[in-house]
This record gives C-alpha cells, structure tokens and sequence, in this order.
C-alpha cells in the first residue's frame, strides 16, 4: 500500500474511533515514539494501521468499478448518462434492485454492471423513454381536460 494511502487509513480509523486530536497524537506517540502520522515510517504507518483493526476499526470497501474500458465496454461518458436517468427516475443508485429488475427486462443482463457497449446503447434509451413517458403524463389530482371559462 502507498504511504498516502496507509495515512488515509489511520485518519480515518482516528474518525471512526472518535478520537479527538490530543487522543489521536498520544496514541500514535505511544505506538511510534511520534505525535504525526506524517514522520512515520511505512513499516510504522502499516503498524499503526494493524494496530486500530486490532481495535475494531474496519477500513470502508473500496468503491465497486462500473465495467472495464476495453473495446466493446461502456464509456465513463455512458455511464454518468444513466446514473443521471435513474436518478431522475427515482432510483436511489446503481445498486437500487429496481433498476436491475428494468435492467434485466431491457438488456438481458442481471445488473448493470455486467452491460456491454450495445447494452448500454438499448438500456439509455430504454430509460429516456421512460423519463419521457412518466414526464407527459399527467401528475394525480390534476383534470385531464380542463374546463375552459365562457363555454357551455
């Protein structure tokens, strides 16, 4: 692991144990005879990062990747473009099961993660339509027709 990356992780543990900062520098001067993370050195940065799991102290997942960037791959471009549709739709995320039950019906594919350039192509046009469809009708509690003055 890189040296910024193992500082990032021993910051976040400070936050995730709720340690205020005078708390922080006396433990890290008990585990490392130093009061900042940042005069370290990486065999004790990675001990201090050893030392908060030890304490209960689990770093987040890393981030999922959306598909790889090979030939034949969704573009970043693509997929911001159906993040924005699902979000404009209601949908809470890429994860939302929703969108990979809509997803399975149009793209033929358990989520969206596992679409492909044409895919992708069908599955945002699939969701434009529907943003198109869901905008022109008409919202609960509003007259279809409504009744114009001066006409009987």
């Amino acid at each position: 692991m890189s040296r910024a990356y193992l500082i990032k992780l021993i910051k976040t543990g400070q936050r995730f144990m709720g340690w205020d900062d005078d708390t922080y520098r006396g433990w890290l001067e008990k585990q490392t005879s130093r009061r900042s993370s940042t005069a370290c050195t990486d065999a004790q940065l990675a001990h201090l990062v050893d030392e908060l799991r030890a304490l209960g102290f689990a770093p987040p997942p890393a981030p999922r990747a959306k598909g790889g960037s090979g030939p034949g791959h969704p573009t970043l471009r693509q997929w911001s473009k159906v993040e924005m549709l699902a979000k404009r739709l209601g949908f809470t995320g890429m994860d939302d099961p929703g969108l990979a039950t809509f997803c399975r019906r149009v793209a033929k594919v358990d989520t969206p993660r596992f679409l492909d350039a044409r895919g992708i192509s069908h599955f945002i046009i699939a969701l434009e339509k529907w943003l198109a469809s869901k905008e022109t009708q008409p919202q609960p509690g509003t007259p279809r027709c409504p009744r114009q003055k001066g006409k009987s």
